[in-house]
């Protein structure tokens, strides 16, 4: 998947405090002001909350209403916000859902080998092929979901 020109122009702008509060306002899914902006993400002042809701404006990405709150525009896949999915109002890591479908994979095995118990080897590699991919997406999504604002 390429990025658009409006996208890899806006990337090198959607970083450190600007991410975090363009993220906040993704997963707040409502208006917000500068002050709640300013507690939610602990800043130190609301002049620096402002500046990034400024700054988000200026990117066409947020919009301030007459109210004197901001809402989310437009939304981008830029940077680290490539790897997560919007779901249900929620941003999840992309690999969550494949970490689901081993996990389910996995269970749905160990009930199923009750049921008609397979050939020992047949249950070794197909509980191997289960866990080791369930273990590999968990830890991509924990991964994922520590650095999503770095």
């Amino acid at each position: 998947m390429g990025e658009s020109p409006i996208e890899m122009a806006i990337e090198p702008e959607l970083r450190g405090n600007t991410l975090r509060v363009y993220w906040y306002m993704l997963t707040s899914n409502e208006s917000v002001g500068v002050r709640e902006v300013q507690r939610a993400l602990n800043m130190s002042s609301p002049s620096v909350a402002s500046h990034h809701l400024t700054k988000l404006v200026s990117l066409d990405l947020v919009e301030q209403l007459s109210d004197n709150t901001y809402k989310v525009k437009q939304i981008v896949k830029v940077g680290v916000l490539q790897n997560f999915i919007g779901f249900r109002g929620r941003f999840l890591p992309r690999y969550a859902f494949v970490a689901m479908f081993f996990t389910s994979y996995t269970l749905a095995y160990l009930v199923l080998s009750f049921i008609a118990p397979p050939n020992i080897y047949d249950r070794y590699i197909a509980l191997a092929i289960g866990v080791v991919g369930a273990l590999f997406a968990w830890w991509e999504s924990y991964r994922l979901w520590k650095i999503k604002l770095s």
